[in-house]
């Protein structure tokens, strides 16, 4: 086991720290995946001092920061929260949940230009949020998505050695069989990691008790309780909408066709009324959409259908532990009984979004339905 959760992520980081004319940074993604100990990690590592302020938890910082009038009063007021001196071209400045104050951002231009320090910022729910930013620093800020941890990520925290993932990769790139072994032992890893996911906190705690999947579920149902509050805080007026539309994604993704039924949530519901709210769900890292294209070729986008779709949720270990627990046992005992399709589908398009794939899935009456339809360097489908 490892003692730090590995990412792929943070060799961005480290492109971004070396790079000659850095920007701000900015890490978006779902609450809880990962964004504030990546850029810690990448403070303690990379910098002499690393000064850390939490807009959601310190509210002094938060009140001082918005009085903020200049770049020279930001930077006396972030001093005030630092434990010690910051040394010019040493120093990476953190405001971590930076959508409890998204003005901060309009200052970034600024504050690059000024170029005393460097600066990460990060937060959650910025789909909505930023909509309040008046001026969005274009070319100052760059920005990367964290999403939860992946298949191969989840490998390396349970241990497997490289050379193992390695030869998996070569045989299937040969269109090799894997050997039996090394295939029955990925096959347990998989079906471990449909149960457990890939959100930090709930690999951790799976780690650290020994495989005690209760543990890990009872995390998971924070987790999720979590977020149903972080709709109800930032999602303003939609909130009932948005939270309506999280409610019944295990409950759609459960029937054959997978394809999100809005009548499910009103008699009378219309894609355009509610179009909004599954875009705030997805800006804000926690469902993944799949539109279907009457065509599959390219470019996919000509022939897409936004309003016939599956939502799906950005971890799979999260949408199991909102089934009934037999449901994680029949997917860990590997059981042929039930029905998890719906399942196995969400698993895929984590994997193809965590890969940067835009997804898509095709229907018609030739060929019946293609699950995912993707680009390859946007010349050809697969």
């Amino acid at each position: 086991m490892r003692d730090i959760l590995e990412r792929k992520l943070y060799e961005e980081l480290l492109s971004w720290r070396n790079a000659r004319n850095r920007k701000a940074l900015l890490v978006t993604g779902a609450r809880q995946v990962g964004k504030s100990t990546l850029v810690r990690r990448l403070g303690s590592e990379s910098y002499e001092r690393f000064v850390e302020i939490n807009l959601a938890l310190n509210d002094a910082a938060r009140e001082a920061l918005a009085g903020s009038r200049d770049v020279n009063d930001f930077l006396r007021r972030v001093s005030l929260f630092a434990d010690g001196p910051m040394p010019k071209g040493k120093t990476l400045v953190f405001i971590d949940e930076v959508q409890e104050l998204p003005q901060v951002m309009t200052m970034a231009k600024a504050l690059v230009e000024d170029g005393r320090h460097d600066y990460a910022f990060s937060g959650s729910m910025l789909g909505t949020e930023f909509r309040v930013i008046r001026s969005f620093p274009v070319g100052f800020v760059r920005e990367l998505t964290m999403r939860p941890m992946d298949f191969e990520e989840f490998l390396w925290a349970s241990g497997v050695s490289e050379a193992t993932i390695a030869e998996v990769g070569a045989c299937v790139g040969a269109e090799q069989p894997i050997d039996d072994y090394i295939h029955d032992a990925m096959l347990t890893y998989w079906r471990t990691y449909l149960v457990v996911g890939g959100m930090p906190e709930v690999v951790q705690t799976f780690l650290d008790s020994e495989g005690d999947l209760a543990e890990v579920r009872d995390v998971q149902s924070g987790l999720v309780r979590g977020y149903q509050r972080d709709i109800a805080k930032y999602a303003g007026r939609r909130a009932l909408n948005v939270r309506a539309i999280f409610g019944q994604l295990p409950l759609q993704l459960d029937k054959d066709s997978r394809r999100f039924v809005l009548n499910s949530i009103d008699d009378e519901a219309r894609y355009e009324a509610y179009r909004q709210d599954f875009v705030w769900l997805v800006n804000a890292g926690v469902g993944l959409k799949t539109n279907l294209v009457r065509e599959p070729r390219h470019p996919l986008e000509m022939t897409e259908r936004p309003g016939m779709f599956k939502l799906y949720q950005s971890d799979t270990g999260m949408l199991v532990s909102r089934y009934p627990t037999q449901t994680a046992r029949d997917i860990y005992l590997d059981s042929n009984k039930p029905s998890l399709g719906g399942i196995y589908e969400n698993a895929l398009a984590q994997e193809l979004v965590c890969g940067g794939r835009e997804l898509f899935y095709y229907m018609g009456k030739k060929r019946g339905e293609v699950d995912f339809v993707i680009e390859r360097d946007r010349k050809s489908v697969v």
